[in-house]
């Protein structure tokens, strides 16, 4: 793999490996390649904090690796450049490399920067939302989920208002199948951007996602973002640069 190591320094987020339809022994490669990376420009830094903690927040990750996946990479032994972690409900995994493992981790790591509510309508949303959640995580963003409150029981989502409307949230991930109608919800009860992920979740005529993501394309309320179906990734990504401007 011809391996993008500066798309950090332009884009402001590295690359991640994509392992939907790669084989154990590419994905094994190209995590070990990406960890030695870390490491050479650690070892090449001053390592004061500010680099220190830019390095540390700059997470190594795999998606779309379903268990299955995962313990075939493991099968073929451990990274010579860094430790695995597999977060399974998110279908991520992840690596720390071996400069930063006497570092805090990631996840814990003060900032002052914004924090993102992550929101899924129904239970079934829970891969995409983790896997959103996770990716903020790893990257040293405070999350906060809220979980299992769609439309059909509005109290669910209104009770949560306190933590949408928190002065520390920067930005709401809403993720949603079947009828897609919760972020427009959320758009007309926060000041801040929304962006919908409409999930595959449904039947009949939600068509994979496709009914849902119409849905949010066509909110009413102002300042709803839309990403592809099942892009919890993208949609962490786009929640993480809207954050990290202000």
């Amino acid at each position: 793999a011809n391996l993008d190591h500066q798309r950090a320094s332009r884009t402001g987020f590295p690359e991640a490996v994509f392992g939907q339809g790669k084989t154990p022994t590419q994905i094994h490669s190209i995590l070990d390649s990406m960890a030695n990376n870390v490491n050479d420009l650690m070892e090449a830094s001053s390592i004061d904090d500010a680099v220190r903690l830019n390095a540390v927040s700059k997470a190594i990750i795999a998606t779309r690796i379903d268990k299955e996946l995962y313990d075939a990479v493991v099968e073929i032994g451990p990274l010579q450049n860094g430790v695995l972690e597999y977060h399974e409900t998110a279908r991520i995994i992840s690596v720390r490399a071996n400069s930063l493992l006497g570092e805090d981790s990631i996840s814990n790591i003060p900032t002052q920067q914004p924090s993102v509510v992550v929101a899924c309508a129904g239970t079934t949303d829970l891969p995409v939302a983790e896997e959103a959640a996770i990716t903020l995580s790893l990257s040293g963003v405070p999350v906060t989920r809220i979980y299992d409150c769609g439309v059909a029981g509005l109290h669910r989502i209104i009770s949560a208002l306190p933590k949408l409307r928190d002065p520390t949230v920067g930005c709401v991930i809403v993720c949603a199948g079947m009828d897609g109608a919760l972020p427009s919800v959320v758009g007309g009860l926060v000041d801040v951007p929304v962006v919908a992920i409409p999930t595959s979740v449904g039947y009949g005529m939600s068509l994979n996602g496709m009914s849902a993501l119409l849905t949010m394309l066509n909110s009413c309320s102002p300042g709803v973002g839309v990403v592809n179906v099942d892009n919890g990734f993208g949609g962490a990504v786009w929640a993480m640069k809207v954050i990290r401007r202000k």
